[in-house]
């Protein structure tokens, strides 16, 4: 789940539990109702080569369309104070650029760069989380800096018409090579990469980082990223503040597969008998949207819990073969042997052995089936899927390779991405599947199978313990 489709669901509860303005309410189309002097008319032209359209003017702000990198919606519309028209323009006119690795900007001509940061949280979190900044203070405040100076400062909207009279946090941070600040966004990248929710910004702070020379948009990019991975990681251990820096939502967030089948909407009394922590980790898989991994590990826990089951059943079963075969002699250590071979196979089997076992005992194979041509996936189930480290397709009506084999080994393969098991030779060339990626974003697919193959599970279980 991305930034966006997280925020939708707390902003109206926000807003009116602040009890604070939304700012300015009214959306037109693209009809201007105020006079555009000639230095807005510029902005409002030169906006457009970066697919930015002008939605309306009031008297106090002009109201601007957000990239269209989040996506469609009617909602996502900017509003910049009139009186920052011409900040804006003479960042424009320096050459600026669209950030690619996170939501922001970047001026290469001046060495400068500039993303959006959020409260780093997986579920609804009011902007107040990110306040204890204004309570901050830097650690060299004697160190002559240019930005200081009233004339040289770092631009920042105000944003306080939102945040109950309270003023906006500034934190300067001087190093050896760079200039670093927390403070509200520039004009420039609130109007470029900020994704408002009606005229309240949805991303009210950004991190500045001037280098104070030109520097190409990769190599900026490159320079920046320690310093901002430092930065999270400090603030978080040892200021207490979790923040984490916004990205645009990948493609494949945007053009997600999904499943075509509706819910049903009849209920019933509960009937299916459900163990509680099988029941919890259930549950938290499902809270965990805006953690993709996390949600795909909590199933797969699901999984592992009936391993031990699993595992138990289909030694049986083989026991039972060879003690009902006809040929079996209890005093012929040849036979013996064959019953001691299941035995030493069930406890020293790997847990991707014990996946498999699991899936093909416990998962309905016409069921497993009806998950792949039931839906429209695309491509995800393939090799040119958005997952690395997955070696082959999965096709129901491969003949080499079961089903349930094939599935089983696509699971265990994402489970070792996102743990990163490097005590598997298998696994040493594809690297780890880190939350906040695009792969992570992709991962919508494989969570809804591993949430069947669960689903099938606790079903099985169920009906085998009647």
């Amino acid at each position: 789940m991305t930034d966006v489709e997280i925020d939708n669901d707390w902003a109206d509860g926000e807003d009116d539990e602040a009890g604070v303005p939304n700012g300015p309410q009214r959306l037109v189309d693209s009809t201007v109702d105020e006079q555009a002097t000639t230095l807005e008319t510029k902005v409002i032209r030169d906006l457009a080569n970066h697919e930015i359209e002008v939605r309306g003017m009031e008297s106090e702000y002009i109201i601007f369309s957000a990239h269209p990198r989040w996506g469609e919606s009617s909602f996502d519309v900017n509003h910049l104070p009139r009186d920052r028209s011409p900040e804006l323009a003479t960042t424009l006119a320096r050459g600026v650029v669209l950030c690619t690795r996170w939501a922001g900007i970047s001026v290469p001509a001046k060495g400068y760069i500039e993303v959006l940061i959020r409260p780093n949280s997986s579920i609804p979190a009011s902007s107040s989380a990110i306040r204890p900044l204004s309570r901050m203070v830097a650690d060299e405040i004697d160190i002559a800096c240019q930005h200081i100076r009233d004339d040289e400062c770092l631009e920042a909207l105000d944003f306080a018409e939102h945040r109950r009279g309270e003023p906006d946090g500034k934190l300067h941070l001087i190093g050896e090579k760079a200039c670093l600040e927390i403070s509200p966004p520039s004009p420039t990248c609130h109007v470029l990469s900020n994704s408002g929710y009606r005229g309240r910004p949805r991303f009210s702070y950004t991190v500045k980082i001037d280098f104070g020379q030109p520097i190409k948009l990769e190599e900026i990019e490159a320079a920046a990223e320690p310093i901002l991975n430092s930065l999270v990681y400090e603030l978080d251990v040892r200021n207490s503040v979790k923040l984490r820096v916004v990205r645009w939502p990948s493609r494949v967030s945007q053009q997600r597969p999904a499943r075509t089948t509706r819910p049903n909407r009849i209920v019933r009394f509960p009937e299916t008998r459900i163990d509680p922590e099988v029941s919890v980790l259930f549950g938290f898989a499902g809270s965990a949207s805006g953690n993709p991994p996390l949600a795909f590990l909590s199933y797969y826990q699901v999984l592992e819990n009936f391993f031990p089951v699993a595992a138990r059943r289909n030694a049986l079963r083989k026991l039972e073969l060879e003690l009902t075969d006809p040929r079996f002699d209890r005093r012929d250590d040849k036979y013996l042997m064959h019953l001691l071979s299941v035995g030493e196979n069930a406890a020293t089997s790997s847990e991707a052995s014990q996946l498999k076992v699991l899936v093909e005992e416990f998962v309905r194979d016409s069921s497993l089936r009806d998950f792949f041509t039931d839906h429209d996936w695309g491509k995800h189930f393939t090799k040119n899927g958005p997952i690395r480290g997955v070696n082959e397709n999965i096709n129901p009506d491969n003949k080499q390779s079961p089903l349930f084999s094939q599935v089983a080994d696509r699971v265990y393969r994402i489970r070792n991405r996102i743990v990163h098991a490097k005590d598997d030779p298998k696994f040493e060339s594809t690297p780890a599947l880190l939350p906040q990626s695009d792969e992570a974003e992709a991962l919508g697919p494989d969570i809804e199978l591993v949430r069947f193959l669960a689903y099938e599970v606790i079903l099985s279980a169920q009906a085998r313990g009647r």
